[in-house]
């Protein structure tokens, strides 16, 4: 039981998990979940006197949100006079619930099958929230079967929120990112115009055009969208340093032979600013900072003196820095070569590091001897 769960106990306020958080339990999806989704029997004076550091978002979906940071993920609260209660908030999937005293569902929409076939149509009574809830399904289910790979349902059935706040853009980021389709949810923000409207610095990518022999994938938007499906763990700030190592493309320019120059700089500089802007916690920031600012690295680290990248290796999260590298290299189609000559001088940079009769470049170290 988290202290979350624990303080509704002691409150004696009755809870259900409700939407994507329900969603995730019932299809086994074993990810962190950064943000959770909770029905609370009790009204917002409740929570506030169980939870002091409750803020008041005007979500559609939530009325309540708490940063649980002990726990490692965010709670949004929905507030009823009963937990049983159904058509609370403004997204059809709030009616799927679970009880996590007893891991029992209640679904009172009929969602159970096409949760089992893996497709789900958000109610069209969602409004401008359809288009929340559509990102969510396809993160989770992929597209509809009989559709095109990526293909999301009709732009045009889809309206754009009139007024799609931080912490709203915030949680659909967040959400699409734990799924193991993101790419299809992406490419429904895409089509239906979200990304212009709310995400400019990503629209961008699809203005960037590669060499086909370094990116046959095509352009820097399919180069991401290929990236994020190499992934290997749905941790949230690699996730968020895959989805935008290269925003930077298309503010850099052609130096000396080399495209998109200082693209990496440009890019961490333009990622901060806009997750700083939709209100991640800082260290989210500073750790993609890192990893976008210095996702070149690992190619040219067989090349390079140690003493010139030792501060950057030695980092702990240089780690998740090659698994950024490892996406990145195996969305270009071009094989695992360059990511495990990567890897082979890491190890050897650090077996070289722990070794006292080596430097850094594993060359031995000079002994000196006192006379007794």
């Amino acid at each position: 039981m988290t202290d979350l769960a624990a303080a509704l106990a002691k409150a004696r306020l009755p809870y259900r998990e409700y939407g994507i958080t329900a969603i995730d339990s019932y299809c086994g999806h074993s990810m962190r979940q950064p943000v959770k989704f909770y029905l609370v029997e009790g009204s917002i004076i409740d929570l506030a006197k169980t939870f002091e550091a409750l803020e008041y978002p005007s979500l559609p979906y939530a009325d309540a949100s708490l940063r649980a940071e002990a726990a490692g993920f965010e709670a949004r609260f929905l507030c009823a006079e009963s937990v049983e209660r159904t058509g609370l908030g403004a997204l059809a999937l709030t009616d799927f619930r679970r009880n996590p005293a007893n891991g029992h569902y209640s679904d009172p929409r009929g969602v159970y099958p096409a949760l089992k076939g893996r497709i789900f149509q958000p109610d069209s009574a969602s409004g401008p929230n359809l288009l929340f809830e559509s990102a969510a399904c396809l993160s989770r289910f992929g597209a509809p079967a009989g559709s095109e790979p990526g293909a999301p349902p009709p732009p045009a059935l889809l309206p754009l929120p009139g007024d799609a706040s931080p912490l709203w853009q915030k949680d659909l980021l967040t959400i699409i990112l734990q799924g193991p389709h993101s790419s299809d949810a992406f490419e429904l923000l895409r089509s239906s115009g979200f990304v212009a409207a709310f995400w400019p610095d990503l629209d961008a990518l699809l203005q960037v055009d590669h060499a086909k022999d370094c990116h046959p994938e095509g352009g820097g938007w399919s180069h991401t969208m290929e990236a994020l499906g190499h992934r290997k763990s749905f941790d949230l700030a690699l996730s968020l340093a895959i989805l935008l190592h290269d925003i930077g493309k298309p503010h850099a320019e052609s130096s000396e032979g080399h495209r998109f120059d200082k693209h990496a700089e440009i890019g961490a500089r333009l990622a901060s600013r806009f997750l700083r802007s939709l209100g991640f916690a800082e260290k989210i920031v500073d750790d993609v900072y890192f990893m976008i600012r210095w996702h070149m690295m690992p190619a040219a680290l067989p090349r390079l003196p140690a003493s010139k990248v030792s501060d950057v290796v030695l980092d702990p999260r240089f780690t998740d820095l090659l698994e950024l590298f490892r996406c990145d290299e195996f969305s270009t189609f071009k094989g695992p070569d360059t990511y495990y000559a990567g890897c082979a001088a890491y190890k050897a940079f650090m077996r070289n590091h722990k070794n006292p009769y080596r430097d850094q470049d594993g060359r031995k170290k000079a002994q000196t001897f006192s006379r007794l």
